[in-house]
């Protein structure tokens, strides 16, 4: 009898904790899929936020840009515009997604050099230059613009040094670099070098052909120079 008794509470002590197993396990696998659904629910709501973001942006970059055109030649009137439209433009810079971001400071910039705000522009173009996140191309441009609004007075060696990394064989703007390498040895009175870099330039096929055309031009005024003609 005894043995009978302790057997029947043995069984239900093993019955209670394969039933208390049940619960903690059960527990833990209601929690995983509560957290596997506020996982997802996270997630679709980033993407609906980011969705979002990008189209109020857009709308945003586009009005922006219209008001920007829209009143770029229109006098002394159009210094309102234009100042509200780069206002617009720098708050997407600040707030949108990126790649907007990017194309707003370059009309970001674009407006300061036009409004004679030369520092101002020059910042923009290098922030676009030195922000990771942009698109590489367009960093690349942003440093052939900042060369470029400097190319008839600026450093001579600090943009020599961009101009070198820009024209990388493999760089899409190694034409346009090597065009305004060329001037800059004409600022500096290295005739014969520049010579050498539009000559070649002429014989890229890989250049645009307006500017291939703008290299033979300016070297045929050289010679013109040369032969006091």
């Amino acid at each position: 009898m005894a043995d009978d008794i302790f057997k029947e509470v043995d069984e239900e002590l093993r019955a209670e904790r394969m039933r208390a197993t049940a619960r903690r396990y059960g527990m833990l696998v209601l929690a995983l899929v509560l957290v596997a659904a506020i996982g997802v629910s996270a997630w679709q709501y980033q993407l609906f936020s980011q969705r979002k973001l990008a189209s109020a942006t857009a709308t945003s970059f586009f009005a922006a840009t219209k008001l920007a055109d829209s009143t770029a030649h229109a006098g002394s009137g159009g210094g309102t515009g234009q100042a509200d439209a780069a206002a617009m433009f720098a708050h997407i810079a600040t707030t949108g997604p990126e790649g907007f971001r990017t194309l707003a400071r370059f009309r970001q910039a674009q407006i300061a050099w036009s409004a004679g705000q030369q520092a101002q522009a020059l910042s923009l173009w290098n922030a676009v230059h030195d922000d990771a996140d942009a698109d590489a191309t367009l960093r690349g441009l942003a440093s052939l613009l900042w060369v470029q609004h400097q190319a008839d007075g600026g450093d001579a060696a600090v943009l020599k040094s961009r101009l070198g990394v820009l024209s990388a064989p493999d760089s899409i703007w190694r034409p346009m670099a090597q065009e305004l390498d060329a001037e800059i040895d004409l600022r500096l009175g290295h005739i014969e070098e520049a010579r050498r870099k539009l000559t070649a330039l002429t014989e890229d096929g890989a250049a645009p052909e307006a500017l291939r055309n703008r290299a033979g031009g300016l070297n045929d005024t050289l010679d013109t120079i040369k032969t006091g003609g």
